[in-house]
C-alpha cells in the first residue's frame, strides 16, 4: 500500500513540475540566475589633480562602493559580487530577470571629507558631510546606469564612466614674494549666510539638503572640494598672520561670484597684505622647502657627468655650506654634508650700495646634501633690510646684480658647524673617474653613495688633523717619523704641510686599497665605507686595512714615498688610525658613524 502511495505522489509531483516549466504565463521567476559585468572607467576632467593608473589623464581610484536597486528603487543584495582589485570591473551574479539601476561612488586622492551612508532606496542619502560647517572635502566621482536581465538570462556587459560629482575651489594668494608664507599662521573660509552648498549626494546622483561652510581650515592645501553650488557663492577668507616680533593679527578678505561646478576648478583671488611686505629678507621654514627650487645632491640616479663637474660638485672642507649668486640672480645654496643643521643666517654686502653686511636669508634648517635656488626680492624691487644695530636700510632694486657686487657671509651656531669652524685647512675636494674609461687596471667610476662617503671622509680627516687630540699624540712621535731620505720630520713643518695642502680629487679603485699622490686620492669601496668606528666591535684594533689605506694614501699626497714611514710601517698610519677611532667613538668627528651617511634617502 505504501509503495502505491509513493508512486502516485511521485507522478503528481512530476506533472506539477512539468506544468510549471511549460507555463510561460505563470509569472513565476526562472530558476536560472542572471549575471552582469560592468567595465568601469573614469572621466578625464580638467583641474582636479590626481594620480594615474594607465596614462596621464586617467584617474586612479582609492576607494569604490556601489549600490544596486530593483525596478521599484529598493536596494538589493545580489548573491555574488566580485570587484577587480584595480576597480576596473565589477561582476554580479544571482540576478533574477527584471530591470535594475546600479550606482557607483569612487574616491581618489588622500582627503576624505564625507561619510558614506547605507541607503535602502535609490533616492536615499549616500554621501554626506562629516561635520557641521564643512564641505564634502574629497575627490569623489559618481556614475549610474540602468540595465535589464532578460528571461533568457543572457549575461549583460555594460560600460560605466564615473565623473566628478564635486568641484574644487583654489584660494590663490598673490604675495610680494613666496617668503611671506612664513608670516601665515592659519587660513579659514566662511560663506555668507545666504550662500550654501548641498549637504548630501543621493544614491541616484541627485543632491539634497543645505550645508553652510564656516571657518573651514584651508591652511595646508589652500583648496577644498565641495558638492556643486546652484548659484555663485560669496563670503570671506580670514588669514591670521605673525609679525617678525611674534605678535599676531588677522585680516579678512571678501570674495564673490564663486560658482562651484562638478569636475571644474573655481578660484578665489586674494592680494595678501602684510606690514612687512617690503622686507627683503628670505625666510625659509623647514616645511617650506617644497615651495622652492630645492633638490638633493648625490642621489642614486645622479649622472657621473654631474658629480664629476667641479663647478657644481666641489667644496672646501672648512666651508661645506656654500652661498653664491646664480646666473639668474638668485641665492644659491649647496651643503656638502650628511648632517642636517639648524638656524642658518646668510649675510650679504651689496658692494655698490652699502658697506654693511645685511641678513638676506634665514633657514630654520638646511637638510643633508641640500641644493637650492631662492629668488631674491631685492632683484625685482626696492627692499628693506635690518642692520645689526636694528636700523632699517633700504636697498634699491638690484636688477643687474652680479657676483662681483655681492659678498656672502654665513653664520650658524649648530654643533656641526662649530666643529667645521675648528678645521684649519681649506682643502678643495672634488671627484673624478681618472683613467677608468681608458681601460685602466685599477681605476673605476665613483658612485653617488661613494661620493657622499667621500665627503664625510674628507671632513673627518681635516677635522682630526686640527684637533687637540691629534696634535698631542703627534708630539709623541717627535724624532720617530722620518721622510724619504730617512731624515726626522720636523712636526711643525708637517703640520704646516697638512694645513697648506691644496686638496683631494676623490676617486675609486679596485684590486688595491688605494692610489694617491699630490691631489690624487683613490680608495677602494670598502675603504670609503669601512673607516668609521664600528660600535659592534668596540675593542677592535683601530689599525684596520681600510684605515691604513686611508692614511697611507694621504701620506703620498703629502709627498712621502714608501721609503719613509709615512706610508708603510707602524708609525704614521697607526698614529692616525688610533686618533681617528678615538674621536669617532666619542662622537667628536663631524660624521662619526657610517649610518649617518647610509640612512639618508638616495
Amino acid at each position: 500500500m505504501r509503495i502505491i502511495q509513493k508512486t502516485i505522489l511521485l507522478l503528481l509531483l512530476t506533472a506539477f513540475i512539468t506544468g510549471c516549466a511549460s507555463d510561460t504565463d505563470s509569472g513565476l521567476a526562472f530558476p536560472d540566475e542572471g549575471n552582469a559585468v560592468f567595465l568601469i572607467s573614469t572621466g578625464r576632467q580638467p583641474g582636479i589633480s590626481v594620480g594615474t593608473r594607465g596614462d596621464s589623464t586617467e584617474i586612479r581610484l582609492n576607494e569604490l562602493t556601489y549600490v544596486i536597486a530593483d525596478s521599484h528603487g529598493d536596494i538589493i543584495d545580489p548573491h555574488t559580487c566580485r570587484l577587480a582589485p584595480d576597480f576596473s570591473s565589477l561582476t554580479i551574479e544571482g540576478l533574477a530577470h527584471g530591470d535594475y539601476t546600479i550606482s557607483f561612488l569612487g574616491h581618489s586622492g588622500e582627503e576624505n571629507g564625507a561619510t558614506t551612508l547605507e541607503p535602502a532606496h535609490i533616492g536615499d542619502e549616500w554621501l554626506g558631510n562629516t561635520a557641521e560647517g564643512s564641505p564634502a572635502d574629497g575627490e569623489y566621482l559618481f556614475g549610474s546606469v540602468s540595465f535589464s536581465i532578460g528571461k533568457e538570462q543572457k549575461p549583460v556587459t555594460q560600460e560605466v564612466c564615473l565623473e566628478f560629482c564635486v568641484g574644487k575651489v583654489n584660494i590663490d594668494l598673490k604675495m610680494q614674494s613666496d617668503y611671506q608664507w612664513r608670516f601665515i599662521k592659519s587660513i579659514t573660509l566662511t560663506l555668507d549666510n545666504g550662500s550654501v552648498v548641498p549637504a548630501v549626494l543621493n544614491a541616484d546622483g541627485t543632491f539634497s539638503g543645505e550645508s553652510h561652510i564656516e571657518a573651514y581650515d584651508v591652511t595646508d592645501r589652500l583648496s577644498f572640494c565641495s558638492f556643486p553650488s546652484e548659484a555663485p557663492l560669496s563670503g570671506f577668507v580670514d588669514i591670521t598672520s605673525r609679525r617678525s616680533d611674534g605678535t599676531e593679527f588677522s585680516t579678512r578678505y571678501r570674495f564673490e561670484d564663486c560658482l562651484i561646478e562638478a569636475g571644474k576648478i573655481s578660484h578665489i583671488n586674494i592680494e595678501y597684505r602684510h606690514p612687512e611686505s617690503e622686507d627683503g629678507r628670505i625666510y625659509v621654514r623647514e616645511e617650506d622647502f617644497g615651495k622652492f627650487d630645492t633638490d638633493t645632491m648625490f642621489l642614486a640616479d645622479e649622472p657621473k657627468e654631474v658629480f664629476y663637474d667641479s663647478r657644481i660638485r666641489s667644496f672646501r672642507v672648512n666651508a661645506p655650506l656654500q652661498a653664491y649668486l646664480t646666473e639668474n640672480r638668485e641665492l644659491g645654496i649647496r651643503f656638502f654634508s650628511p648632517v642636517e643643521i639648524k638656524n642658518v643666517r646668510i649675510l650679504c654686502r651689496f658692494g655698490k650700495v652699502s658697506p654693511e653686511f645685511l641678513e638676506i636669508a634665514r633657514f630654520e634648517s638646511v637638510y643633508p646634501f641640500m641644493e637650492g635656488k631662492f629668488k631674491l626680492p631685492v632683484v625685482e624691487r626696492d627692499a628693506t633690510f635690518t642692520a645689526s644695530d636694528g636700523r632699517k636700510i633700504r636697498i634699491p632694486a638690484q636688477k643687474e646684480l652680479s657676483p662681483d657686487d655681492v659678498t656672502f657671509l654665513i653664520e650658524c651656531d649648530d654643533p656641526f658647524m662649530k666643529k667645521i669652524s675648528e678645521i684649519e685647512c681649506a682643502w678643495y675636494i672634488r671627484f673624478s673617474g681618472y683613467s677608468t674609461d681608458a681601460g685602466h687596471a685599477y681605476w673605476r667610476h665613483m658612485t653617488p653613495l661613494l661620493c657622499r662617503h667621500g665627503v664625510a671622509l674628507a671632513l673627518n680627516m681635516a677635522f682630526m688633523f686640527a684637533s687637540d687630540e691629534f696634535n698631542i699624540e703627534l708630539d709623541k712621535y717627535d724624532g720617530i717619523l722620518y721622510d724619504n731620505g730617512k731624515n726626522p720630520i720636523n712636526l711643525d713643518s708637517l703640520r704646516a704641510r697638512i694645513k697648506a695642502h691644496g686638496g683631494l680629487v676623490l676617486g675609486r679603485v679596485v684590486g688595491v686599497g688605494g692610489l694617491g699622490g699630490g691631489s690624487t686620492y683613490g680608495l677602494a669601496d670598502y675603504c670609503y665605507t669601512g673607516v668609521y668606528f664600528d660600535p659592534d666591535y668596540p675593542n677592535a684594533n683601530p689599525h684596520t686595512y681600510a684605515r691604513q689605506a686611508m692614511f697611507h694614501e694621504y701620506g703620498h699626497c703629502l709627498g712621502y714615498s714608501h721609503s719613509s714611514n709615512m706610508t708603510y710601517g707602524d708609525k704614521w698610519t697607526v698614529l692616525c688610525a688610533n686618533v681617528f677611532v678615538s674621536l669617532s667613538r666619542e662622537g667628536k668627528l663631524p660624521v662619526s658613524t657610517r649610518d649617518m651617511v647610509e640612512s639618508l634617502p638616495m
